[in-house]
């Protein structure tokens, strides 16, 4: 069984990083397409990228981390911080990505609600989408950075 929730967690990682690289591609056709049509159509894009690998990813990391972290041959439980502290900054780090979801899912349903308003202007929904694309940035830099630390494991070596 801990193999099977190990590789639950690689997957969701895989996931969530790879709605990183949907996110960048969506978020770069927004910068360069003109026509606003497209450009909302994009950033419309972006966003169900963002929110699918984001749910998928973060929901199936927390699952396996939980279950990681009771059973098979490691039992990390409660670890001893100075022996891992690359374990330990991973796990600050996704505490900070925790935090930081419900921020990013507010904006991202912001923009969704004003790129359906049809009384807005088109800058203030470009610029509702702009916020949520930043924090979602800010979530996926730290999503990299703790991938870094588990792939790494700095201080073991």
């Amino acid at each position: 069984m801990y193999d099977v929730f190990f590789w639950l967690h690689i997957i969701s990682y895989f996931c969530w990083l790879s709605a990183f690289a949907g996110s960048l591609f969506y978020g770069l056709k927004v910068w360069q397409e003109n026509d606003l049509q497209p450009q909302q159509n994009f950033m419309h894009f972006e966003r169900l990228v963002t929110s699918i690998g984001g749910h998928i990813g973060a929901l199936g990391i927390l699952i396996s981390g939980v279950a990681l972290t009771s059973m098979g041959p490691y039992h990390w439980g409660w670890f001893r911080v100075q022996l891992y502290p690359w374990l330990a900054a991973k796990q600050v780090l996704f505490i900070i990505i925790l935090v930081l979801i419900p921020f990013s899912i507010k904006r991202s349903m912001d923009f969704k609600n004003k790129l359906q308003n049809e009384e807005l202007s088109d800058s203030a929904k470009a610029e509702s989408w702009r916020k949520a694309y930043r924090m979602s940035l800010v979530v996926y830099f730290l999503v990299v950075v703790d991938t870094i630390l588990g792939l790494t494991k700095p201080g073991l070596g």
